[in-house]
């Protein structure tokens, strides 16, 4: 089966919203589960539009790429573009298909490791930041690599958490000499989480929003997508290519600047 946002194309027609098409769907079985009145290759993800011999077919990404909607994957709410009962069966059929390979995900969980893709709020298309992590690289060595090309330093308070998809909404991460500061013992020293405790804490795969670093001083704050996961051999052959930056178990290896 193709990558969810290779198997699912938006459709944009003459309505307010745009559908999204399912292009793994085989049009002639009799148990089409959404379409009616089918134009095109594909399968509507909802019974609720009509498709039209001249609706464009573009690429998830391209699409909102284009609208500037952030998000690489089928998570949270529908943006105001799509179709919301499309955007919510793609979901509940991505997650089935999910579910069918937990097995080898939930084995691999802690062992892998991550590229990572952080960019500022409300800059998300004008500048981002790749850094691959190993899962013994802590949120030490993160928070060194983050703060390289952000306004966060040590005059900076910030801190590490989970998006609120997941059910444990915040990792309560401090640097480590926040940290110190604090004297709250509910927090976490960053020296002492590695990403492969979040790993297995927000069931971490391509996709997944993985953290916030607020900042508190500017304030503004910064994210982070998982764009790619790595076996041990291939974290190697990124890390010791070609590096912008590195730490000793991390490095920035891309970046888009303005």
């Amino acid at each position: 089966m193709s990558e969810p946002t290779d198997r699912f194309v938006i459709e944009i027609g003459s309505g307010t919203a745009a559908h999204i098409i399912d292009m793994d769907a085989d049009q002639s079985e009799t148990d089409s589960r959404f379409s009616f009145g089918l134009t095109g290759p594909g399968e509507m993800m909802c019974s609720r539009g009509n498709r039209s011999p001249r609706g464009q077919r573009v690429p998830f990404a391209e699409f909102v790429s284009h609208h500037d909607i952030d998000k690489t994957g089928f998570e949270g709410d529908a943006p105001d573009e799509i179709c919301s009962y499309c955007w919510s069966n793609t979901r509940e059929a991505v997650e089935k298909d999910q579910q069918a390979d937990d097995g080898d995900i939930s084995e691999q969980i802690g062992t892998v490791g991550y590229r990572l893709r952080w960019k500022q709020k409300g800059r998300a298309r004008d500048e981002w930041y790749d850094i691959v992590v190993r899962p013994e690289t802590t949120m030490a060595e993160l928070d060194r690599l983050v703060c390289r090309f952000s306004t966060l330093d040590d005059f900076h308070l910030r801190m590490y958490g989970l998006e609120d998809e997941y059910l444990d909404s915040s990792l309560n991460v401090l640097p480590d000499r926040q940290y110190e500061e604090a004297g709250d013992r509910t927090y976490t020293k960053a020296g002492e989480m590695t990403i492969a405790d979040v790993a297995e804490r927000a069931r971490l795969r391509e996709g997944d929003r993985l953290s916030l670093v607020y900042d508190f001083g500017t304030p503004s704050h910064y994210y982070c997508i998982v764009k790619d996961v790595y076996e041990p051999d291939e974290i190697d052959e990124v890390l010791d290519g070609d590096v912008i930056t590195s730490t000793d178990t991390a490095a920035i290896v891309k970046e888009k600047r303005p």
